[in-house]
């Protein structure tokens, strides 16, 4: 049985991480993920998201 991990969910534990390693700021990190947000309002939503899947898709070679 195969378990899928949402995008989000990794790049949140990746986040994490570095936060507390203290190679990116919490600061920084709640800027990032402002971004993100504000960034999926706007029309390259869609394209970004068709790229991100392409590029999983492509790594892991599934359909």
């Amino acid at each position: 049985m195969s378990m899928t991990v949402p995008l989000a969910a990794i790049l949140a534990v990746v986040v994490f991480l570095m936060v507390r390693s203290r190679e990116l700021r919490a600061w920084q990190a709640v800027v990032v993920g402002l971004f993100g947000f504000y960034l999926a309002q706007t029309h390259l939503a869609d394209p970004i998201a068709a790229t991100v899947t392409w590029l999983v898709n492509g790594l892991t070679h599934t359909t």
